[in-house]
Parts: C-alpha cells; sequence; structure tokens
C-alpha cells in the first residue's frame, strides 16, 4: 500500500517539477538532502528526497535526515498540499532544509482541474472545476450567513447575549462609575487625612 502511494505521488510531483524551472531550482538546491515526516519524531514514517532532480519518497532508514517534522496526519497532509503556515507541526533540525522542502512542495503542487484534464478532457475538468468553485462559494456564503443569523438570534430574539450598542453604553457606565468611585475615595483619603491634623 504504502509503496503504490509513494510511487503515485513521485509520479504526479515530480511530472510538475519537470514543467516547472522554479521547482527545477529548488530540487537542484536539496539534492542529497532528505526530510523525515511522521506523527512523532521518534518514529517517522515517510522520507522525502532529492536524488537526481526528482523527489523521491521512501520508509527511513537508519541514515539521519536534514530535518524531522513532526504532527497530526491532517496536518501531514496539509504540509504535503503546500500548506505549511500555522501551528500544528514540531520542527526538529535545519528549518533551511524544511523551509527548502515546503518551496519545492509548493512549486510541485498538483491542480486538481489539470490532473483531471489528463484524464477526463479540458472541456469537462474545467467545468468540474467551475462547479466546485461555485460550490465552495455557496458553501462560504452559507457560512456567512449562518453566522450571521445566530448572531441576531442569540442577541435580539433570545436576549442571550447583548448587541455591540448596549455593550459600548454598558462598559461606558462601567468606566464613569469607576471614575466616580475614584473620586469618591480620594475625598474620603482626604478627609481622613484632614481630621488627623
Amino acid at each position: 500500500m504504502f509503496a503504490k502511494l509513494a510511487t503515485s505521488l513521485e509520479g504526479v510531483l515530480n511530472r510538475n517539477l519537470q514543467a516547472s524551472l522554479t521547482a527545477r531550482r529548488a530540487a537542484s538546491e536539496l539534492e542529497g538532502l532528505c526530510m523525515d515526516m511522521g506523527v512523532s519524531a521518534s518514529q517517522p514514517v515517510l522520507r522525502m528526497s532529492v536524488e537526481g532532480g526528482r523527489l523521491r519518497f521512501a520508509e527511513p532508514d537508519a541514515k539521519p535526515s536534514g530535518v524531522t517534522l513532526s504532527g497530526g496526519w491532517r496536518r501531514l497532509l496539509e504540509l504535503l498540499g503546500g500548506d505549511h503556515t500555522g501551528p500544528g507541526l514540531d520542527l526538529r533540525g535545519d528549518p533551511a532544509v524544511a523551509e527548502g522542502f515546503a518551496r519545492l512542495l509548493k512549486h510541485c503542487r498538483p491542480s486538481p482541474e489539470e490532473e483531471m484534464a489528463r484524464f477526463a478532457g479540458d472541456t469537462v475538468a474545467h467545468q468540474v472545476g467551475d462547479a466546485a468553485r461555485a460550490a465552495a462559494g455557496w458553501a462560504r456564503e452559507a457560512g456567512d450567513s449562518l453566522q450571521h443569523n445566530v448572531r441576531d438570534f442569540v442577541q435580539e430574539e433570545a436576549r442571550l447575549m447583548p448587541t455591540r450598542v448596549e455593550f459600548d453604553a454598558f462598559s461606558a457606565e462601567v468606566e464613569r462609575l469607576r471614575d466616580s468611585v475614584g473620586r469618591v475615595a480620594a475625598r474620603v483619603e482626604a478627609l481622613g487625612k484632614g481630621r488627623v491634623r
């Protein structure tokens, strides 16, 4: 299973690597280097390396790697997809090597539409891509609308939370009260000092 997945992944990424001058330059900078990845740093399950100008995926061996990345599976898959920002990864080793591999993966990342076009043709791939983008846009708008409706219900209908105007008015009143208490405390203190003399 692992060998089949690694071979498929290598094929797609290396095809894109050969098609991009930027990716070929990034690969040449990483020639002979490797990076291990896994859920735990002590037991990496995947080694990515650059050999002969090509990306290679294999199971880690005894040879030490330049860097080890560990984190949850979801986060590691996001990394392979080119998203190397955000929390959730533990980096051990040379950060420059990790950045180099991240840059290389970014330039080799396959376009789902282009990959589909190889099998189904440009027209079908373009239509499916348009449908996917439209569905993503609709989902984003539906999420925004749901968030707005829930906020309105919680604030206006159920009165479980104050509106922004109500909160600002309450905050202003609290500040005025705090200032008044401070003034009264200062007067009491001044009166207390006056009696002692």
